[in-house]
């Protein structure tokens, strides 16, 4: 019964792009790619892919959600990438590093705009013609002829599958956690690492719109300091809602808080990491000392080993002495 949702995602970026095309016939100056992701073309296609990972575990077709994740992995990992460099050179006016690491800057959010539209073409999306470019919902199509041959699970046994999923998923989490195979003195490899696994527990509660529904909550609810006013009204404290879904799976209240918390914090951590990192290697190639990186970057700056202690420090409070994922498998585990 999951093809409506992906139409859903489908259908919002083909709105998206339908608003691109206005913007690039007035001025086709602008790359439409570059326009797509001022649009947030990558939300989409976030969603997308959450729904073929569920799909690629709990489905029939697992063949053809396989194909459809891989799909949308390359075009989102496209936006991801190129939204990384935009990032740097906005940074960089309040950084001020040389000329020469500016250029380089720009030299790669040109790679990455260019990877972007072949991914957007390879996607179908958009296609090159003499004078520009031509912009096509082709996707749409080619999903409903794909999607039509799937065997989609009826309501109630869906349900089960995905209760089934959400426990798996938060349990290794927290045992790839507890074994270390998730290292936390990696800031790539193990710090991003555990916000991705995380995040997609959240992904996919949104991207099934309105499949999973917060739960109520009451005193003896686990983790009830997390449901705050400020929690509740945050863009990534709510979940969609959808009348036609029926055999609904409920969220943890306090717990589905405290995760986008956690995911916050993560982020807030790991963005100026993984931008410390990488600055430091560009500027080493200019001869550019360390101290000078960190003056140069400010409050931006966040050693390696800063990063790793803030990280542990959020992870083994919320994960651990709090038992995070554990209360949420436990609540998902108590609906099957």
């Amino acid at each position: 019964m999951g093809k409506h949702r992906y139409e859903f995602h489908l259908n919002k970026f083909a709105k998206a792009l339908k608003n691109v095309e206005k913007l690039y016939r007035e001025n086709p100056l602008i790359h439409p790619a570059h326009l797509l992701y001022k649009a947030d073309g990558r939300t989409p296609y976030f969603q997308l892919q959450g729904l073929a990972r569920i799909d690629a575990s709990i489905s029939k077709h697992d063949h053809a959600a396989e194909k459809w994740l891989n799909d949308f992995k390359l075009l989102e990992d496209a936006f991801g990438k190129y939204d990384f460099w935009i990032a740097a050179i906005a940074q960089n006016k309040k950084w001020k590093f040389n000329k020469k690491i500016d250029a380089y800057l720009q030299e790669q959010v040109l790679i990455q705009l260019g990877v972007l539209e072949a991914r957007l073409i390879d996607s179908g999306w958009l296609q090159r013609t003499p004078t520009g470019f031509s912009f096509h919902n082709t996707p749409i199509a080619t999903f409903q002829k794909e999607a039509s041959k799937a065997d989609w699970h009826p309501h109630k046994k869906e349900k089960k599958k995905l209760l089934k999923l959400f426990v798996e998923e938060a349990m290794e989490i927290q045992d790839k956690l507890k074994s270390k195979e998730i290292d936390l003195n990696m800031v790539e490899e193990g710090i991003h690492e555990f916000r991705r696994k995380l995040r997609w527990l959240s992904i996919y509660s949104s991207a099934l719109n309105g499949k999973v529904t917060i739960g109520k909550h009451n005193e003896s609810s686990p983790l009830k300091q997390y449901i705050t006013p400020a929690n509740q009204s945050s863009v990534y404290g709510r979940l969609p809602k959808n009348p036609e879904e029926k055999e609904l799976v409920e969220f943890l209240p306090g717990g589905f808080y405290a995760m986008s918390d956690l995911i916050k914090k993560i982020g807030e951590i790991k963005d100026p990491a993984l931008y410390t990192e990488e600055m430091t290697r560009i500027a080493s190639w200019q001869g550019i000392r360390p101290n000078e990186v960190k003056k140069a970057l400010g409050v931006a700056f966040l050693s390696h080993r800063e990063a790793v202690k803030q990280a542990k420090s959020v992870i083994e409070k919320m994960v651990f002495k709090e038992n995070l994922l554990q209360h949420i498998a436990d609540y998902f585990d108590t609906q099957s």
